[in-house]
């Protein structure tokens, strides 16, 4: 049993079945080739190649952690947590294994090169040994490189698995505290008890708005391998974007980021159960609405941690990706629009929660 507190909903919790009035946009926002998406119509899909992402991400972590207590796991019935994009903490985990790699290439041809220039100076040879030594150096240089490559997956899952569990060991502790800081600093979340989203800014500063005011785009970014497409959620009242975080990222598919959206808003949405996605499922027992809601259809508690991935991707998954494509997604209907223009901005600052960004 996963000893997490069962939810109970705030009052300032975002359902669909009770928006209240909303006031219009003091500006509009007008991206050419940005798609504005409804609020409050489902389509009850999800995204599948996330669904295939975590599916194992669940399994393995449910091994060293069968309670999901780990603060670590940043998905749950009340919060999902996510950072937003750091260009300096990307750099940093790519740097380790970058520069361990090239000291595996590289140490072994540059330390025969040392030797060898030593023992030259050193020592007088007759040329035809001197020719034979850079033969045999260049030799073992080669070999070693070649050996460096063949080693170089195991040596580094080894280095960022238990080698710098074992070299980090003294630090442990510190390392931990001021991971845990840069991590606080910027971890954005939406909360599903009390409706509120919020996205990190770096430097202890955070934005923070009810789920209602953001308005959600499908963004077409253009790289040199095609069109893709991404998630950008806008906040209506300060046009704040914000497009480029982990919680989801550039998508081949429209439909994928389409699902994304479905899916988010029925997180936030109290009146609808969890999304029937691997990272939620170690939790839906501690939803209401999603126990009342399994018990009924009789949903097994450990789908997706039982799954044959490989049988799903055949079967449920081409299913599910179909679907994506076949939705009629234009045909949804905003159920936020009717509500907006029904008060004016001051009415509504009055009815925001104290600790949501100033409008």
């Amino acid at each position: 049993m996963i000893c997490n507190n069962v939810s109970s909903f705030a009052v300032t919790s975002f359902s669909v079945r009770s928006i209240g009035p909303l006031p219009e946009s003091p500006s509009k926002r007008e991206v050419f080739n940005d798609e504005l998406q409804p609020i409050g119509s489902y389509a009850t899909i999800n995204p599948y190649y996330r669904i295939v992402q975590d599916i194992e991400a669940v399994k393995n972590h449910e091994r060293e952690d069968p309670e999901f207590k780990d603060k670590d796991w940043w998905w749950d019935h009340q919060r999902i947590r996510f950072l937003n994009e750091k260009m300096g903490l990307k750099v940093l985990l790519l740097l380790l294994p970058f520069s361990w790699i090239l000291f595996l290439w590289l140490s072994g041809p540059l330390a025969i090169s040392w030797f060898l220039g030593n023992l030259m100076e050193t020592s007088s040879m007759p040329e035809p040994l001197v020719i034979l030594l850079l033969i045999v150096g260049l030799g073992l240089s080669l070999g070693w490189i070649v050996l460096a490559i063949w080693l170089g997956p195991f040596a580094t899952n080894w280095l960022m698995g238990p080698g710098m569990g074992f070299l980090m060991k003294p630090f442990e502790k510190a390392i931990n505290r001021k991971l845990d800081q840069s991590f606080e600093d910027g971890c954005s979340e939406f909360n599903r008890t009390t409706g509120q989203v919020r996205f990190a800014l770096g430097r202890k500063r955070f934005f923070e708005a009810p789920f209602v005011e953001f308005d959600a785009y499908v963004e077409r970014v253009v790289q040199s391998g095609g069109i893709f497409y991404r998630l950008a959620l806008v906040h209506r009242y300060t046009q704040k974007t914000f497009n480029q975080t982990w919680l989801s990222g550039i998508e081949a598919t429209k439909n994928e980021v389409l699902a994304w959206w479905d899916m988010l808003q029925r997180y936030m949405d109290t009146s609808q159960p969890l999304p029937d996605v691997p990272r939620l499922e170690p939790f839906r027992h501690l939803d209401p609405v999603t126990l009342e809601y399994d018990r009924v259809e009789g949903r097994d508690p450990r789908y997706w941690r039982d799954l044959d991935l490989t049988a799903w991707e055949q079967d449920e998954g081409a299913r599910l990706l179909q679907k994506q494509r076949e939705y009629p997604w234009a045909q949804r209907q905003c159920r936020l629009t009717p509500q907006l223009g029904k008060v004016s901005m001051a009415e509504y600052r009055e009815m925001r929660p104290s600790a949501a960004w100033p409008i």
